[in-house]
């Protein structure tokens, strides 16, 4: 029997009507619109792919799984979260993946899922936690009741979708051709999703011309996104 709560419960989350915060950020999309590396659907296409395979796959989808494992666990999500803030070399990416996590925290504590919201974000007051996006991610979906593949399949789609309406505002794409980028970036995160997931002490990210754009977009007067 089809679980239609369950269902909904993940289309909910990933909705773009869910207040996640994501609409601030283009993780580099922006500044590489700006100097020409990107202008077109075509080339959204291939950034969205790219990203899945520098970023997502060996990174977000990782340290999504260990934080939904670790989900009754707050030192080890805590845990996590340190190795999310080492392994990210950029301020920006940095600032925008903990203010993604704190807008997350504070829907989902609106929501009332059990108190952890609330006991998270004051470790982060205490400084004890930063709160990025991905080990939050996975933590309060995990609580929410998200099974572990439905956290990764939510993780990829919430990931493309974010770049694609990114890539909407800034006039590269319409939205039927974000559509048809997402069709084939859903096939190709599904194939992704089923490689081994690496270890939290494993994480690598390899997206250098999207960060040195995050990095050179902060001293632009003119901006749509916060990086």
């Amino acid at each position: 029997m089809i679980d239609v709560a369950a269902t909904m419960r993940v289309l909910q989350f990933g909705d773009s009507f869910f207040p996640s915060g994501a609409v601030s950020f283009s993780w580099g999309l922006e500044g590489l619109t700006e100097n020409g590396a990107v202008t077109s659907a075509e080339s959204v296409h291939s950034f969205v792919i790219g990203q899945l395979h520098a970023r997502w796959a060996q990174f977000d989808r990782a340290v999504v799984v260990a934080a939904h494992r670790a989900r009754m666990n707050l030192e080890a999500v805590v845990a996590i979260d340190d190795q999310v803030e080492i392994q990210t070399a950029s301020a920006e990416l940095r600032s925008g993946s903990r203010r993604m996590g704190e807008a997350m925290l504070s829907v989902f504590e609106r929501l009332g899922v059990d108190g952890v919201p609330s006991a998270y974000r004051k470790m982060i007051k205490k400084g004890v936690a930063h709160g990025h996006v991905a080990p939050m991610q996975g933590l309060l979906w995990g609580r929410a009741g998200l099974s572990e593949r439905d956290a990764i399949a939510l993780s990829a789609h919430t990931f493309c979708t974010g770049l694609l309406g990114a890539g909407i505002r800034l006039g590269c794409l319409t939205h039927i051709d974000a559509q048809r980028i997402l069709f084939e970036a859903r096939a190709e995160a599904a194939r992704l999703a089923e490689l081994p997931v690496p270890p939290i002490n494993a994480l690598s990210t390899y997206g250098i011309e999207a960060e040195i754009a995050v990095m050179r977009h902060v001293n632009n007067i003119t901006r749509v996104f916060a990086n």
